[in-house]
């Protein structure tokens, strides 16, 4: 028993480890922690992050460029001995310098500045990109599988339809097409049934391919009726929202200011510069001539302070200008097109959000009206002045309602989603939490 037992023990420890990873793994997830996983799971935001990183660093090397300058030197020289003479050399010095004046070295500071922000908001466009694409894949599921369970429920219904006709024709109360014509709409949904699981099977992969996570555990919303999400806003208020908070306009906002920064450097190379340096030496020669030595040691400290400035460059300052000049302008049209897209965007969210509510209120009417319509005919079929054929068509009607109603709410979610990523807003703790209290 004492030799068994440590083995015994590292079998029960491996198996109740494997029962906890199991367990962990079974765990259903929302959107929110898809869009976690998403985060810690795409190797393009890791690179973004990275990228990030490595702008960030534009900032400390401009800044260096204003501060003391100090490097330290070692020589060590000995001449070759001749017939007459060998001399040796050995000394050290140390040298300082700090810009007192170089208006375009301060540019370049600025110019460091406004890329590290820049690089901030291109790793918020990304993650915002990111979670939309995570919510559009997430609810693509959802969808699918809404729409698997109205063409199941079709499918036995018609199934039943079968079943009937068989037994009224058996009785000498029904045709041989009332069956042929419920068969047919079997087979019309079977083939649906499997068209949809393809597409599930893609959607799922798509999901899986983001997020890291086993689709199969996609956890159910709470329900379907958002209710009207665009409240009492307005275009022109998510139009604000996007001015502050959108990344891809901060970011254009920005680039214009780093090309006006890059003309002010360029020019500011026709400028004056003022350096002050300073320095100490040490330095000892020994020479030996004719068997004699004689050697010499100079040390001391200086201080200069230098003023220069360009006179003739061949064209290389004013080119360089004119270089600047175009960027900044070339910036300019490019916020202009960037604005022009985003309220675009905005606009088109908007108004795809606002139809979709409607989209939902009609399909949900339209539902309503299937619904009676098939009782309607069920009960006429019954008393027998409706066809079978008649409340086929009444099924098929009501199964199409369902499905359309499921996509017209999915769609209503996710084109309220893009039009809050369009609003630079996705990411907002705030945002979320509404999503949350509202999905689930």
């Amino acid at each position: 028993m004492h030799k068994n037992y440590p083995f015994n023990c590292r079998k029960f420890i491996c198996t109740l480890l494997g029962f906890v990873f199991l367990h962990s793994n079974a765990q259903a997830f929302d959107l929110f922690d898809a869009w976690q996983a998403a985060i810690n799971y795409s190797a393009d935001y890791a690179a973004a992050q990275s990228e990030r990183d490595v702008q960030k660093e534009q900032l400390p090397q401009t800044r260096a460029a204003l501060l003391p300058q100090v490097n330290t030197n070692y020589v060590y020289q000995k001449q070759p001995s001749s017939l007459s003479s060998t001399t040796q050399t050995h000394g050290w010095n140390v040298q300082a310098s700090q810009s007192l004046f170089d208006k375009s070295k301060w540019a370049q500071y600025q110019q460091g500045k406004i890329t590290a922000s820049m690089a901030d908001w291109q790793l918020e466009n990304v993650k915002e990109d990111l979670l939309f694409k995570v919510a559009k894949a997430y609810f693509q599921v959802l969808l699918i599988e809404d729409k698997l369970v109205s063409i199941e429920k079709e499918k036995e219904a018609y199934a039943m339809q079968i079943k009937q006709a068989k037994a009224l024709f058996n009785k000498g109360a029904a045709t041989i097409v009332d069956t042929n014509e419920a068969q047919a709409g079997y087979e019309a949904a079977r083939a649906k049934k499997v068209s949809s699981m393809t597409d599930l099977l893609v959607a799922q992969n798509n999901l899986a391919n983001i997020t890291g996570l086993d689709p199969k555990q996609i956890k159910r919303l709470k329900h379907t009726d958002f209710g009207d999400l665009l409240g009492k806003t307005s275009k022109s208020d998510w139009l604000m929202l996007a001015q502050k908070n959108n990344p891809e306009w901060q970011q254009q906002k920005l680039a214009l200011q780093n090309a006006k920064q890059a003309y002010i450097a360029a020019k500011a190379e026709n400028w004056p510069k003022l350096t002050l340096n300073g320095g100490y030496q040490d330095n000892h020669q020994i020479q030996q001539f004719y068997g004699m030595d004689h050697g010499t040691r100079s040390k001391g400290g200086i201080v200069t302070v230098q003023l220069s400035m360009p006179l003739f460059s061949g064209g290389m300052i004013h080119s360089k200008i004119k270089e600047a000049a175009a960027k900044e302008q070339q910036n300019k049209f490019q916020l202009i097109a960037t604005e022009r897209k985003i309220e675009l965007n905005i606009d088109q969210a908007y108004q795809t959000t606002l139809g979709n509510l409607y989209q939902i209120q009609a399909q949900q009417q339209l539902l309503k009206a299937n619904a009676v319509k098939l009782q309607a005919t069920q009960l006429g079929r019954k008393v027998g002045i409706r066809s079978n054929l008649d409340e086929l068509q009444a099924l098929q009607a009501k199964a199409d309602a369902e499905q359309k109603l499921a996509e017209a709410q999915y769609s209503y979610i996710t084109t309220y989603i893009q039009l809050l990523q369009s609003a630079g807003v996705l990411t907002q703790m705030n945002e979320q939490k509404k999503l949350h209290k509202l999905l689930y």
